[in-house]
């Protein structure tokens, strides 16, 4: 999954997990993938449906679901990421997660 992004991108999920910070490069995105894996059992993030913004962004809905290894506690929730790509490579540059897909074009259209 790195591969897609650039070394220096931005990965961000404050807008959903408000105590995480925006995290920029592959070794802060690696650890923060990492961190997940330890706290998650069976963690998953299934793309649903995405829409072509032009200009290199795309929206992409997604169903995250997964178990807590220590509560047991499961979530199943739809979420939606806003993604910018590079036009030279195509690479990730941006990545951000919103609560649902109107809230993430919202945002795609208000910084065009």
């Amino acid at each position: 999954m790195q591969d897609m992004y650039a070394e220096d991108a931005v990965f961000d999920v404050s807008g959903v997990f408000t105590d995480v910070a925006p995290m920029r490069g592959h070794q802060n995105m690696r650890r923060y993938w990492n961190e997940l894996r330890e706290t998650w059992e069976g963690v998953r993030i299934d793309p649903l449906e995405g829409f072509d913004l032009g200009d290199g962004r795309y929206v992409v809905e997604v169903r995250l679901w997964g178990k807590g290894q220590r509560s047991g506690a499961e979530v199943d929730q739809r979420f939606a990421f806003l993604y910018t790509l590079r036009r030279e490579d195509g690479k990730v540059i941006r990545a951000q997660l919103f609560p649902d897909v109107a809230a993430a074009i919202s945002v795609a259209e208000s910084s065009a």
